[in-house]
């Protein structure tokens, strides 16, 4: 990986997974943490339902008490599933002209518009209606008009095609030594942490066990 750096966690996310939604929580609240340790963050928007055609794989478990450990409201959507095509490409797009920021805020405003507020947002209008607030009106109808460019569209299935993935979120991860493993879903951190070197945490409980990222200085103490 060189001397800046001790690695880089990738991670593929699609608004139409609620785990997607938890893992770009976990991963933006731990980015500084990694960062600190020398660990490039990216965040990718790919369709999850052009990578997972020729595998399968229904969605069919609670995800109300992952969401409240969470602190995100969840409410099953009437309509499910949804082809999330159109979405991804509104938030690739916005993810290669917009500042890291913004195109967060765009990911976070179509999964949660469909996951806490039953937004149906494979189609404008919902894709609209999520991205109210975020952008003025006339660029949010511009936005999705140049996601549908053959530019654009070509980019979401590169991305796809480069993912390997069966599942979102889907988690690419290259070490110091040039390693690169994967993971699918939410619950390996400690795997992803071990791989990286990143000193690490954990606190066990009958349901949930959360891994905590120690800081460079407190790492450094211990030694």
């Amino acid at each position: 990986m060189g001397d800046s750096g001790i690695g880089k966690l990738t991670i593929y996310v699609d608004c139409v997974s609620p785990y997607s939604w938890f893992r770009f929580t976990n991963i933006t609240k731990f980015r500084p943490l990694f960062n600190a340790h020398g660990v490039q963050v990216e965040i990718l928007p790919f369709f999850l339902g052009g990578a997972r055609d020729s595998v399968g794989n229904p969605w069919t478990p609670n995800t109300a008490m992952t969401g409240e450990l969470l602190g995100l409201k969840i409410a099953p959507p009437e309509v499910f599933p949804i082809s999330s095509l159109f979405p991804v490409r509104v938030v690739t797009w916005a993810k290669d002209h917009y500042p890291v920021d913004k195109f967060e805020q765009t990911f976070l405003a179509l999964v949660s518009a469909y996951w806490s507020k039953g937004i149906n947002v494979s189609t404008p209008e919902g894709v609209f209606g999520a991205l109210d607030g975020i952008y003025a009106s006339q660029e949010i109808k511009e936005i999705m008009k140049k996601a549908t460019t053959p530019e654009n569209k070509k980019r979401v299935v590169d991305i796809i095609m480069n993912a390997g993935a069966f599942g979102a979120p889907w988690i690419v991860v290259v070490n110091r030594h040039g390693e690169k493993k994967y993971w699918f879903g939410i619950d390996r951190w400690d795997q992803v942490l071990y791989h990286l070197g990143v000193p690490y945490s954990r606190r066990y409980s009958v349901t949930y066990r959360p891994v905590s990222i120690i800081p460079p200085e407190e790492a450094k103490a211990k030694l």
